[in-house]
C-alpha cells in the first residue's frame, strides 16, 4: 500500500498521472532510491519523501528519462519562425520552453533563428524542467549522437564541434538560452508572472490526469501574451483547456493561440482566407549593377496612386523613390504592405528606403523578410550580405553569398 501511497505523492508533486508511465516504472525508481538511501522498509521510506523535500528530489530525478532530440517535429519550428518574421523589426519576442529536458529544444529555437539571420537582441529563451540533472547537462551543452535524429543535420557543422564523442554546442546558441531548474506547478514557480510570446509545453501534458491538465493550461493561460502562440506535441490536445485555445491559422502542426486572438485562429473565416503563409516562388527582379540602386520599371510616378494595380503602385514608389522623393515612396510602400503582407519586393524596397535613411537595422530586418517571403530575390540577398559585412558578421556575410550566388545560378539557368 506504501507503494500507492508514494505514486500518490509524486501526483501531488510533480503531476505524473500512474497510468501514464506504468506503476512498475514508479516501484523500480522507489527500489533505486530505497537502495540509495539504505532503507529497507517502503513505510520508513514514505516517511523519509514526507519529511525530506530532496529526497522527492531525488525521486523525481530518477523517475524522469529524458527523451529528445534537436529539431524534433520541425513543423512547429518553422510556424514559430513565421510567427516572428510577422513581428515588428524592434520588437523583442520572449520565448519559454518548458518541460525543456536537456536542453535540445531551446537549443534547436535559438540555431533556427541564427540560421535565418534573426538578431539576438531580438528574441529572449527562457527554459525550465524540473530535474536538476537535465539542467545540468542543457547547460554543459555536451551531446551525443543520439539527439541527433532528425532528417536534416546539416546545423551540426554550423553549431557544434566534436570532441571525445561528444558534440560541444557553440557558446553563442548557449548564451540564448537562460535555464531554470523549476517545478511549473509548484506556488514559488519564479517564471510565472512572465509573459510569453511563445511557449513551447510538449510532451508534457500526456503524462498528467484531467485535473493537473486543466491546472496546467490555466498557467499557461496567465503567462501567454494576448497574441501569443502555444505549441504542444503531437499527441496533445487542448481538450482540457476550457475552450481558451484554437487551432492557429495555418498551422500544420499542433499550434494553438488564444480563443479571442481572432486574426490567427483558423477558426476566423476572413483570415483563413488570406492564407499569411502560403509560399511565394515567384521569379525575383534581375540584379543591378548598384545594388544600392532602387529597381523599377519605366512606369511614370504619379500623384494618382489609386487608380493603379498593387503591383503598379509599387512600381511608382519604385520611382519616386529613385527621384529621392522617400516620404511619398514609403507612403505607398507602406499602403502596399498593408494590403499585400506577402509582397516581398515591397519588403525589400522598404528595407532600401530605411538603409538609405541611415536605419540600418531596420533595413535588415525588412530585408530578411524580403527573402523568407521569396528565396529566390537575389537583391534583397545581396543586401543582406552587405549589412552583415557592414556590421562586422563576416561569416554571415559570407554564407549570404554564396546563397547570393546559388540563386543566380539557378535563375541563369
Amino acid at each position: 500500500m506504501s507503494r500507492e501511497l508514494i505514486a500518490e505523492k509524486l501526483k501531488d508533486a510533480m503531476g505524473l498521472h500512474m497510468p501514464t508511465v506504468g506503476m512498475v516504472t514508479v516501484s523500480s525508481a522507489i527500489d533505486n532510491r530505497m537502495r540509495a538511501c539504505g532503507i529497507m522498509n517502503e513505510n520508513e521510506y514514505f516517511i523519509r519523501i514526507n519529511s525530506d523535500s530532496s529526497e522527492m528530489k531525488e525521486l523525481i530525478e530518477t523517475i524522469i528519462i529524458p527523451e529528445t532530440w534537436f529539431f524534433r517535429e520541425h513543423q512547429p519550428y518553422s510556424y514559430v519562425l513565421k510567427y516572428i518574421f510577422e513581428q515588428d523589426p524592434d520588437y523583442i519576442t520572449k520565448i519559454l520552453s518548458m518541460p525543456c529536458s536537456t536542453g535540445e529544444e531551446p537549443y534547436s529555437i535559438s540555431m533556427m533563428l541564427m540560421n535565418n539571420h534573426v538578431h539576438p537582441k531580438r528574441y529572449k529563451i527562457d527554459a525550465v524542467d524540473i530535474a536538476r540533472l537535465n539542467i545540468g547537462k542543457a547547460k554543459a551543452g555536451k551531446y551525443r549522437r543520439n539527439s541527433f535524429r532528425s532528417d536534416d543535420k546539416s546545423f551540426i557543422k554550423d553549431y557544434f564541434t566534436e570532441k571525445d564523442e561528444l558534440f560541444h554546442i557553440a557558446d553563442k546558441v548557449k548564451k540564448q538560452v537562460n535555464f531554470h531548474c523549476e517545478n511549473v506547478l509548484a506556488q514559488e514557480f519564479s517564471l510565472s508572472n512572465n509573459q510569453y510570446d511563445v511557449i513551447f509545453c510538449r510532451n508534457l501534458l500526456i503524462y498528467f490526469d484531467n485535473d493537473t491538465q486543466k491546472k496546467m493550461f490555466s498557467i499557461i493561460q496567465k503567462m501567454l501574451l494576448p497574441n501569443g502562440l502555444l505549441v504542444l506535441g503531437q499527441a496533445e490536445t487542448v481538450q482540457h483547456s476550457n475552450g481558451e485555445f484554437v487551432f492557429a491559422l495555418g498551422s500544420s502542426s499542433h499550434a494553438y493561440v488564444k480563443k479571442d486572438n481572432l486574426s490567427k485562429s483558423r477558426q476566423h473565416k476572413q483570415n483563413s482566407q488570406k492564407q499569411f503563409f502560403k509560399k511565394r516562388h515567384s521569379k525575383s527582379r534581375p540584379l543591378n549593377k548598384n545594388p544600392r540602386s532602387f529597381s523599377a520599371n519605366k512606369t511614370q510616378a504619379t500623384q494618382n496612386v489609386g487608380r493603379k494595380t498593387p503591383n503598379e503602385n509599387l512600381e511608382v514608389a519604385f520611382e519616386l523613390a529613385n527621384k529621392g522623393k522617400l516620404k511619398k515612396s514609403l507612403e505607398i510602400c507602406n499602403s502596399h504592405i498593408k494590403d499585400n503582407p506577402e509582397s516581398s519586393r515591397a519588403y525589400y524596397l522598404l528595407g532600401l528606403i530605411q538603409d538609405t535613411q541611415g536605419e540600418s537595422n531596420k533595413a535588415y530586418e525588412c530585408f530578411r523578410k524580403a527573402v523568407y517571403l521569396d528565396p529566390e530575390n537575389l537583391e534583397a540577398i545581396i543586401h543582406l550580405s552587405l549589412l552583415a559585412k557592414k556590421n562586422g558578421n563576416d561569416d554571415e556575410a559570407e554564407k549570404l553569398k554564396l546563397r547570393a550566388q546559388r540563386v543566380k545560378e539557378r535563375q541563369a539557368g
